[in-house]
């Protein structure tokens, strides 16, 4: 009892440690003292020693909106991941089984390729991908009535769809450049969503989806017992089962479409999360929402400072857990069993 409550405890202070240390990493060296001022001559001008206007501008204007940025990304995708494997009762499963990236991905290469530079890519990559799920919900309705194994080859079949979609967009693009920035846009960038109307875009959906789920994570436990054990609790599991899709598809469709592909996040952290506190909705749903901003905030931490250039996120968060997660599989069996 005495190790749980301290794991909880360590995964709650990781998202405050991260987020202050990442404010202080970067190509050009801050001081601690400085980011500080820089963080409170906003709030309280008058107490603090004013830094100088770059150190301001680095700090208010390209770190923290960043770091806000992987942290909220970071916790939908991974409260969405941890959500679906419950529901659906598959630990292999994570928000790409819904369609919804590669909808993105569809919708940002027709923006990138075909249209006008002044068009902003996010919103065609975000009706795009719930354009996705869409279907993915209209296909798993239709043949399977809803059920555990209509929804994942629902998904397992959009994805399929749209990922040709992409390729098609990228080979009829109209010149290179075009198609290497498809590509770029596809590896993820938490830059791309690091301006302050971005996050509060992201904020307005993300926010909302994510308190519902923690408070109906005793739901998620019922869902995750079967369906003849869900209606013999009174719960009407094929329902509940697409509306928490829909939720989970919201606001992974609002994180993917402003940073791109990110994999393996939403697959992993749940994991992680349920070997450290158990496989108790009512504990894994909070507590991935603060280890999944963690987990990509030193993602990106190393994306920014590994070399001169700024990795893709998307290809370190890949890098860092496909080993994770062959040591998970051989550990996480028992949580499953």
């Amino acid at each position: 009892m005495r190790s749980s409550v301290l794991i909880k405890a360590l995964i709650v202070f990781s998202l405050p440690v991260a987020v202050i240390t990442s404010l202080f990493l970067g190509r050009y060296p801050i001081p601690p003292t400085q980011v500080l001022e820089a963080l409170l001559v906003k709030v309280v001008p008058t107490l603090v020693h004013s830094p100088s206007d770059p150190i301001v501008k680095i700090v208010l204007y390209y770190r923290l909106p960043r770091v806000v940025a992987a942290a909220i990304i970071g916790a939908s995708l991974s409260v969405s991941g941890a959500s679906l494997q419950s529901m659906l009762r598959n630990p292999l499963v994570s928000p790409y089984i819904l369609g919804i990236m590669s909808g993105a991905a569809f919708g940002a290469a027709l923006a990138i390729a075909f249209l006008p530079p002044f068009v902003p890519v996010e919103p065609i990559a975000m009706l795009s991908a719930l354009a996705a799920f869409a279907l993915v919900l209209t296909i798993a309705w239709g043949w399977g009535r809803g059920s555990v194994v209509s929804l994942v080859l629902s998904g397992v079949i959009v994805n399929a769809i749209f990922s040709a979609a992409l390729s098609l967009a990228q080979y009829f693009a109209p010149n290179p450049h075009k198609v290497a920035a498809i590509a770029f846009w596809l590896m993820g960038d938490v830059g791309q969503a690091s301006e302050w109307g971005d996050i509060i875009r992201m904020l307005v959906v993300i926010v909302p989806c994510t308190a519902l789920l923690v408070a109906s994570r005793w739901r998620l436990n019922v869902l995750s017992l079967g369906d003849e054990e869900a209606r013999a609790l009174g719960a009407n599991p094929v329902l509940e089962r697409m509306f928490y899709a829909v939720v989970c598809g919201l606001m992974t469709a609002s994180a993917v479409s402003h940073a791109g592909i990110i994999g393996w996040v939403g697959l992993l952290v749940p994991h992680i999360v349920r070997l450290g506190v158990g496989s108790d909705c009512k504990d894994v749903i909070p507590y991935a929402t603060f280890l999944g901003g963690t987990y990509l905030i030193i993602a990106d931490d190393l994306a920014r400072c590994l070399t001169t250039e700024v990795i893709p996120i998307g290809i370190l968060t890949t890098l860092m857990g496909a080993p994770l997660f062959i040591y998970l599989l051989r550990r996480a069996g028992r949580v499953w069993r």
